[in-house]
């Protein structure tokens, strides 16, 4: 059967009854591209130039369509439809008058349309790359601003404007040797990887008796702290808390450890002299950061007080760092504290929360989410600002002293100050492990092949800069509990096998990338972690994103990304843009696994590539929170697997893009844009069949702030979907058992265009068919909340080009849905289909 069928639910989890509705053959619909919210963030144009072509940031108009208000950027924000826009709104006098630097044909403007190629790299650029890194703008204006072209094309990035131009800031004092200007610096030469120094001697020396190590001119102390009747982990942890040297803590059945820094006197002048050992550098806590309290400790199980909970001293802090005026933020703010925890099998916490957020409080509300988990483990205890509760087994859960009404409110819920506990399994790190140093040089560091190195707990690994791991075969990487470190972890110039990256520690990026160096800091590697390979394993990390800089392309985890290609120097970096608005014929670029190449030419090298999930890769407790347009989620690749995880993105949360993944057992929070589940853009063209997804809790799902504006059709961003513009056949997807708690748009809006903003049809110029994906069981506690022009949408390409035909027609065929919205069955009449 061609078409769709929507399943009745007659009970939360039971399905009685099918109701099969037979639809037209293809559901189709013109896509527009996009305006507000493209993933390629470099492309910017600048527009204002002159005193008298200043636009009035404050000025706001109604569109046409007089539901919704836009300022006057909103004019050339998408390229493609300048022109348009200014032909329908720059004739109204108050935009006009408002937008003169938008609106006056007088008003000197760099060209939209002019591209450039850069000097070191074979790669096209437009004027706003120019200054769009604030440190490199001066360099970059004296290298490419006297090239006549350049000159021409960029006149207001370059300060060639003829005519008026804007008046000059005021004058400062001149020192009495002003510099002199800056002038073009060569290429830096290509980077020598810093070696990491050896780990432990088999007998370390020892002062009064205490061991210690060498850690590149740093030292540390293992001192050991007697076990007592009725120590457990969080009284030891305490132990730590209490000592101002504690840098980590060892904890078993029989022993409590406490590893303590050292310091030069410690240990008779082995340090360097008048210097500080490295490892002395454990984080600080500002008291600002500090919005809430937690205690816990060890219980038998649910309901049995045979603990007293003690404070938990290592809470970590996260916010929005980008400026209010970034648009990549979409709007979101906010803040959360994390923490992880680990949980002995067949125990349970006990947990006691105190906020400290203003506003909040447990009298207007109090949930620990996901609640189909923990309302199993019986009621909290709340009191004010103060709740206690258990939870009796590991996953990603949100403590909320809030009202379920927040969540429809756009000001409340883009600045709530979130807590989240990270519950997981015990993990004993191996011995003998290479500990890596916090005062290393270079721009990257080489990790194997074949050895075990450790980040070592409540250290701040931070270079000042970003800062790149590069892992190669049979090499572990492990975290101890609170390392927290500003870099990256990739390997894309070749395919590795059996890496292991485990621990509760931080991976955090957070300065902003170089130009794209191949390898280091090109499209492929800009993840906090980016591999291609077989047998890589995830386990434990918290992976983040504070860079502030606005729009900066880079996904949380990315492992055998089908989009992107091995690194080559010969071709010069890769780009996104290579793949965005572009169509065939595409530029060769070697595939990693995929079966074809960019340009559709067969792959033949399969070395280190997954045949099955015995050695496909599997990422488990791994905790993904960012916070602008572009940095996503986990995609885990083919024959991949994610599980127990949490995503916290303003873009698209898990990315089930290629064939045979399994995603399961996931914690989402949705911000202001992206689809939680996305159903891919620009895959490279290969069959991308038989993925399953199963237990999904959305706790919440911010992006109906922005539906009424991306996408373009009457589609929402649902809980699933997405734009689809590959020629890659999508079949037998299996979705099931997803639960979504607060305000959400829809549950699905898909779409498969040729046109789509990022995509990679066939030679032909054909998108893929979907193909007999079924949706079994999306569960909604809440009726759909929406605000206007857009609704669930299913469509296929309505205009295919001649000779696409068959699976290459881009239709959307035998797909089912079931599920239940607000207790009601979720049914045709909740879609618009074409």
């Amino acid at each position: 059967m061609t078409g769709i069928d929507f399943r009745r639910s007659l009970a939360f989890f039971e399905r009685v009854v099918v109701v099969a509705l037979a639809l037209s053959n293809t559901f189709g619909t013109t896509f527009a591209k996009c305006d507000e919210f493209s993933l390629d963030t470099e492309h910017h144009t600048s527009t204002v130039v002159r005193a008298s072509c200043v636009d009035n940031s404050n000025f706001t108009f109604l569109l046409n369509n007089g539901s919704i208000r836009q300022d006057c950027a909103w004019i050339t924000k998408n390229k493609d439809k300048v022109a348009v826009r200014r032909s329908a709104y720059c004739a109204k006098a108050d935009v006009k008058t408002q937008c003169s630097a938008t609106c006056d044909d007088s008003c000197c403007r760099d060209n939209s349309a002019f591209r450039f190629t850069l000097k070191n790299f074979n790669k096209e650029v437009d004027c706003g790359w120019i200054t769009k890194n604030k440190r490199l703008e001066a360099q970059r204006k004296a290298m490419y601003c006297n090239d006549g072209p350049v000159k021409g094309g960029c006149p207001f990035t370059c300060n060639s404007c003829s005519g008026p131009q804007p008046p000059p800031p005021p004058p400062s004092p001149t020192p009495p040797n002003p510099p002199p200007p800056p002038t073009p610096t060569p290429p830096n030469p290509p980077n020598t990887p810093t070696p990491i120094p050896p780990g432990p001697s088999p007998s370390p020396p020892t002062h009064n008796g205490v061991p210690f190590v060498r850690l590149n001119s740093s030292c540390q102390n293992k001192i050991p702290l007697q076990s007592v009747f009725g120590v457990n982990q969080y009284q030891c942890e305490a132990s730590c808390a209490s000592n101002s040297r504690c840098t980590a803590v060892e904890f078993t059945s029989s022993s409590c450890q406490l590893f303590l820094r050292c310091d030069g006197e410690d240990i008779g002048g082995n340090c360097p002299s008048g210097r500080i050992c490295a490892l002395k550098k454990k984080r600080k806590i500002d008291a600002n950061n500090v919005l809430y309290t937690v205690k816990a400790c060890v219980s038998n199980g649910v309901g049995q007080p045979s603990c007293t909970p003690v404070p938990v001293t290592d809470l970590r802090f996260t916010k929005q760092s980008a400026a209010n005026s970034c648009e990549e933020t979409e709007g979101q703010k906010g803040s959360v504290t994390y923490v992880d925890l680990t949980l002995p099998a067949g125990k349970a916490l006990f947990v006691e929360v105190t906020t400290n957020v203003s506003g909040q409080s447990a009298n207007n509300g109090f949930f620990v989410r996901p609640t189909r988990h923990t309302r199993n483990w019986g009621r909290a205890e709340v009191a004010g600002r103060t709740a206690s509760f258990y939870l009796a087994d590991t996953g990603q859960f949100s403590v909320e002293f809030a009202p379920d009404w927040i969540w429809r409110n756009q000001n409340q819920a883009t600045t709530f100050d979130a807590l989240m506990l990270f519950v997981n399994p015990e993990i004993t790190l191996p011995g003998n492990l290479t500990p890596i140093p916090p005062d290393s040089e270079g721009t990257f560091v080489d990790l194997g092949p074949n050895k075990q190195y450790l980040f070592v707990g409540g250290i701040d690994y931070d270079w000042g800069k970003d800062y790149v791991f590069k892992v190669h075969d049979n090499t572990s990487v492990y975290f101890e509990k609170g390392a927290h470190v500003r870099g990256r972890i990739v390997q894309t110039e070749k395919k590795v096998k059996n890496v292991l990256l485990k621990g509760y520690g931080t991976l955090d990026v957070h300065y902003d990338l170089d130009d794209d160096v191949i390898g280091v800091s090109d499209d492929a590697t800009r993840q906090n972690v980016g591999i291609f390979g077989k047998n890589i394993r995830v386990d434990g990390l918290t992976l983040i994103n504070t860079n502030p800089t606005c729009g900066l392309f880079g996904y949380c985890l990315n492992i055998n990304a089908n989009w992107s290609p091995l690194a080559e120097p010969t071709r010069g970096p890769f780009d996104a843009f290579d793949l965005q608005l572009k169509d065939p014929p595409f530029a060769f670029r070697q595939a990693h696994c995929q079966e074809k190449n960019m340009d559709d030419s067969p792959n033949y090298d399969f070395n280190n590539c997954p045949t099955s999930h015995n050695d496909g890769q599997k990422v488990s407790y791994v905790k993904c929170m960012t916070w602008q347009l572009g940095h996503d989620g986990l995609n885990a690749g083919k024959w991949g697997t994610v599980e127990k995880s949490f995503v916290r993105t303003v873009d698209d949360a898990i990315k089930p893009w290629d064939s045979h993944g399994i995603y399961k057992d996931i914690t989402i929070w949705q911000l202001t844009l992206g689809w939680p589940i996305n159903f891919g853009w620009w895959n490279w063209n290969q069959p991308d069949v038989d993925t399953v997804i199963d237990s999904i809790s959305v706790i919440h799902n911010h992006n109906w702030v922005t539906s009424p504006n991306w996408p373009e059709t009457e589609s929402g961003q649902c809980v699933i979907g997405g734009i689809y513009g590959s020629g890659a056949v999508k079949e037998r997807y299996r979705l099931s058992n997803i639960f979504v708690e607060t305000a959400a748009s829809c549950a699905v809006g898909l779409q498969i265009s040729k046109n789509a903003y990022s995509r990679h049809p066939t030679p032909e110029g054909c998108v893929g068919n979907m193909n007999d994906m079924r949706i079994d069981g999306i569960y909604f506690d809440e009726n759909f909340y929406q605000i206007g022009g857009y609704n669930n949408f299913i469509s296929g390409e309505n205009n295919p080009n001649p000779g696409c035909s068959g699976n290459l027609s881009g239709k959307v065929q035998n797909m089912s849905i079931s599920g239940i919205v607000a207790g009601r069955p979720l049914s045709r009449s909740d879609f618009i289909v074409k």
